[in-house]
């Protein structure tokens, strides 16, 4: 199944990239990966500390039955919930989403937009209940606060770094270059961009551009708005990359300051040129040097044309943020015990 984007000329010289990762749109993406046994690397290290919080909060039942009803793992849900505006302040992009006019409300919450029949909760806030609105409201500021917040520096560091290597793409070889090197599941067959989806489905862009948002919590395919007339969004999977030790002789060859110096370096994206120059090392030593973090899961490398570009992982940021770039007794994370079960009610 493919999704696929009709660009003009026009809507090449008026297609963008989001400047920060979008609140909402990462709010109803993350759901998914509490839900999906399994998903990739980054969000299962999120994943064991956010269930975590959930079963100790004596609401979580509550506020999670109005959201996962409103984001099914399968299936359309409401554009309301995520309007695209270019800030990562969630209070602003809150408001915006309970300024929904009702008749909106009233279209996105039934059917045939839903493609299913709403619980009786969600037919009140179709119906612009001002209870059924506070409820919502109240669902996603706490789930935000409780499981996104803590965590939204590097979301933000992920998703930037992403932005980095995209624009640094266009500046290279313009907005073509962008489209030849998007994520795995796109393809630039100009003058259509498709991508794997979950149905067959037709986007004509009509010289209104698009703009793309990068998701740390998007993956597998990309997202765009169900309604065809809202301003064209695509949101895609940031570039992703095992943060699984597959050889721990790796991480212990971590314990040298160098490679430290390295893993910090790499927090903007660099070519082996550019990181040799930052840490006074030749070239090879870099790429030597690169080769063990990346071993390690703690950086990936992106190939563009003849050029690697290497960017520090979510692993590698949690290693930097809250080790002080050491490891404790030769593990970086434990794995969990196993998720309770909070959806099936043990």
């Amino acid at each position: 199944m493919t999704l696929r984007l009709h660009f003009t000329a026009d809507d090449l010289a008026r297609t963008r990239i989001a400047t920060h990762p979008h609140p909402t749109w990462e709010l109803v993406l993350s759901l998914d990966a509490l839900r999906h046994r399994h998903v990739p690397s980054r969000h299962a290290l999120w994943r064991t500390p956010a269930l975590e919080r959930l079963n100790r909060t004596p609401p979580s039942r509550r506020h999670l039955a109005v959201l996962t009803e409103l984001k099914p793992l399968h299936g359309p849900f409401p554009d309301f919930l995520t309007p695209y505006q270019d800030t990562d302040d969630f209070t602003a992009v809150l408001d915006t989403v309970l300024s929904t006019p009702a008749r909106r409300l009233a279209i996105e919450l039934t059917s045939p937009f839903l493609d299913r029949t709403p619980s009786a909760e969600i037919g009140r806030l179709a119906a612009g209940d001002l209870d059924a609105v506070r409820a919502l409201r109240d669902a996603m500021s706490w789930y935000h606060d409780l499981v996104l917040a803590p965590h939204w520096s590097g979301i933000d560091r992920a998703v930037r770094n992403d932005r980095t290597v995209r624009t640094q793409d266009i500046a290279a070889t313009g907005v073509e270059g962008l489209l030849n090197n998007l994520s795995g599941c796109f393809r630039w067959a100009p003058p259509v961009l498709h991508a794997d989806f979950p149905h067959d489905r037709e986007i004509q862009l009509r010289g209104r551009g698009v703009t793309f948002i990068p998701s740390y919590f998007c993956w597998g395919t990309p997202v765009p708005f169900v309604d065809p007339e809202l301003p064209p969004v695509l949101v895609y999977p940031i570039t992703d990359a095992s943060v699984r030790a597959d050889d721990p002789t790796a991480l212990a060859s971590l314990l040298g300051g160098t490679r430290a110096q390295v893993l910090c370096a790499l927090r903007v994206p660099r070519s082996t040129t550019d990181l040799a120059r930052c840490i006074h090392a030749s070239p090879a030593a870099a790429s030597k040097h690169a080769t063990v973090l990346r071993q390690a899961g703690l950086i990936c490398s992106v190939r563009r044309g003849n050029v690697v570009r290497h960017v520090v992982t979510p692993l590698g940021e949690q290693l930097l943020d809250t080790c002080h770039q050491q490891i404790t007794n030769g593990t970086l994370f434990r794995p969990a015990s196993g998720d309770r079960r909070w959806l099936s009610g043990a």
